[in-house]
């Protein structure tokens, strides 16, 4: 018996001898580095071919993306490689990223949460677009499957994560898109709302003035709500929540507004009183300009 126990206790010490060696695979493993094989997410199978850029895509489709309502299934053997410059990492985006070349962005609606922790800001994606639809949300460009509301309208909204599956690939590459200035101070922009809506951007020297928030419950607009300095939070608590600038324009037609979901992590979060420099997406509502900060670092306060 007591040869058997010693047999047995070598046996054991030699499994976590050969364990600890450098040379075996479970040391070996690069825990704290992401796999870059890419086979988690994505479609491995697809092959760069026909890639157009973010801008003549957007002008390919420019009637569906430019009236509200329409949209039209890609039936073409086409793609873009584009870099994810916003998701839902902190709640202010909800099913949907925004992606990014050298030419345009435009938006890609995923029915999916968490999106942030696979696409994450600075991942360079190859997207197949045969077999998805292409049009917009109240003119935002986007990319998904139709969607009627409950009132009737229709627009371009989230597809199904399997679907979109099916139809990306990491490329294994990240870079860093720097923002472009889209204001300064009472400058007005010189930005093409058609043509550079969904970019990263960046507007600086500027301060909050009044808000506004849709009711869904009177199905009404709630406008020129003041903003006061130490109590005005991003959000209220039961509706999203938009607000202008004392130094850009406001309203229906060419306004500047800064938009927070009342869902996003940093809601309830006051704003600052001063003058403060925003990083953000510019999306196209309509016909206004609609910023969309991605963490609540995005604001800094100028000193």
């Amino acid at each position: 018996m007591k040869k058997i126990h010693y047999l047995l206790l070598a046996l054991v010490c030699g499994i976590f001898t050969g364990c600890a060696d450098g040379n075996s695979n479970f040391f070996n493993s690069k825990w704290d580095e992401p796999a870059t094989d890419n086979t988690l997410y994505g479609n491995n199978n697809i092959k760069e071919t026909k890639v157009l850029s973010i801008d003549d895509l957007k002008t390919k489709f420019s009637n569906e993306i430019n009236n509200e309502g329409q949209y039209k299934l890609i039936s073409e053997d086409i793609q873009i490689k584009a870099v994810v410059t916003a998701n839902d990492i902190e709640g202010n985006m909800y099913n949907e990223i925004s992606v990014q070349d050298a030419s345009g962005a435009i938006f890609i609606g995923i029915a999916q949460g968490g999106i942030f922790g696979y696409l994450p800001v600075g991942t360079e994606i190859l997207v197949d677009l045969n077999g998805l639809y292409i049009g917009n949300y109240r003119k935002s460009a986007t990319i998904g499957t139709p969607y009627t509301s409950s009132s009737g309208d229709t627009s371009v909204s989230r597809m199904p994560r399997q679907l979109w599956n099916q139809h990306f690939k990491l490329t294994g590459y990240r870079t860093r898109v720097e923002p472009e200035l889209f204001a300064d101070g009472s400058t007005k922009t010189t930005w093409d709302i058609a043509k550079d809506a969904g970019k990263l951007c960046i507007i600086k020297n500027v301060s909050f003035k009044k808000g506004g928030y849709y009711n869904t419950d009177t199905k009404q607009y709630v406008d020129n709500i003041p903003f006061v300095a130490g109590e005005s939070s991003y959000s209220d608590p039961n509706y999203s929540t938009s607000w202008y600038f004392k130094e850009q324009p406001d309203g229906q037609t060419g306004g500047v507004q800064i938009y927070t979901s009342n869902y996003a992590d940093f809601a309830a979060k006051k704003l600052p009183t001063g003058k403060v420099n925003i990083t953000g997406v510019i999306k196209r509502y309509r016909d206004q300009w609609e910023l969309i900060i991605r963490t609540i670092d995005d604001v800094e306060e100028v000193k």
